[in-house]
């Protein structure tokens, strides 16, 4: 049988979206679906735009797909025509994507999330950072008084809060537990319903990319039967961002290793209409969406936004 090559990029500061992916390469399960993948280290050097480099990277044929948050891939692909969302992995308890919670220092005077107006918090423009604090915030601080500032990376946001260069941080995963280990205090943590979405070039087999999906809903389930049985690889890949990060935090590895949770991930599910209208609805009433003058060119965008064809059965 024809063995198929998938090109996949990875973030080194953000592996932990791309984990499930990563053990079922280690774990060969790729190879049983006559899947050869290719990785690409796509770590930036600098704090980008992450909108462009996942657009550009997905343009230049560099990698064949990559995931974020829901709101971000839908404002991407409508100003990239050559791609497409794919399929969704809902928020749950214990997953990835339930794990954003805003941070603050341990002597800070903010309590709850209505004391963050007027005070920069730290996030990642264009990424699920952005967007779940201004989701999680609109319930508590008006839009005009909610000041997001621009750091990038989640080690760059941990980074920022520990050196006073901002009130609140944006942090999420490992780097949440991190912040835990630090004394940071949590002082909102998310209630997103969002999900993480798949963005894919489309003139990608849809036949290949079911198979895809089918390997990471296998990997997804070993993680979510067993998942310390992973944490040592998961931690491994923490652990070298760790090491370039100031003593103070270098030294928490031992600790941290030994109870570091491995996120668990809710299976890729096909992506519809639906998500899309309610999402974009939202991103359009904050004024973050394209502008889609009327009805039929919304149903028309939210058609070629998605490629049912795609998505895992």
């Amino acid at each position: 049988m024809k063995t198929h090559r998938l090109k996949l990029a990875v973030n080194r500061y953000a592996f932990h979206w791309a984990f499930p992916e990563m053990l079922a390469d280690e774990l060969g399960l790729f190879e049983r679906e006559w899947i050869q993948v290719e990785w690409f280290d796509a770590t930036p050097p600098a704090v980008v735009n992450k909108g462009s480099m996942y657009t550009d990277l997905l343009k230049e044929g560099t990698t064949d797909l990559y995931h974020a948050g829901e709101w971000a891939c839908i404002n991407r692909v409508l100003d990239s025509p050559e791609s497409c969302i794919v399929a969704k992995s809902p928020p749950g308890r214990g997953t990835l994507n339930s794990t954003f919670s805003l941070y603050v220092a341990k002597n800070s005077q903010i309590r709850r999330g209505a004391d963050l107006a007027g005070k920069p918090i730290a996030i990642e423009e264009g990424t699920g950072s952005y967007y779940t604090t201004l989701l999680d915030l609109e319930k508590y601080v008006k839009r005009e008084e909610t000041e997001l500032t621009q750091i990038g990376e989640p080690p760059r946001r941990l980074l920022s809060l520990l050196n006073g260069e901002v009130v609140a941080a944006s942090l999420l995963g490992p780097w949440a537990e991190i912040g835990d280990a630090l004394g940071l205090r949590e002082v909102l943590r998310t209630k997103r319903s969002n999900p993480t979405t798949t963005v894919a070039r489309r003139d990608k087999d849809p036949l290949l990319l079911r198979a895809f999906f089918r390997v990471v809903n296998k990997a997804i389930g070993k993680i979510n039967s067993n998942p310390g049985r992973y944490r040592k690889s998961y931690f491994n890949r923490v652990k070298s961002v760790l090491l370039e990060m100031p003593e103070e935090i270098a030294r928490l590895a031992p600790r941290l290793e030994r109870k570091m949770t491995v996120p668990r991930w809710k299976p890729w599910v096909k992506y519809a209409s639906s998500d899309f209208d309610r999402t974009y609805r939202w991103l359009a009433a904050h004024g973050l969406g394209l502008m889609i003058e009327n009805r039929s060119t919304f149903r028309m965008m939210a058609r070629i936004s998605r490629a049912p064809e795609s998505t895992p059965t």
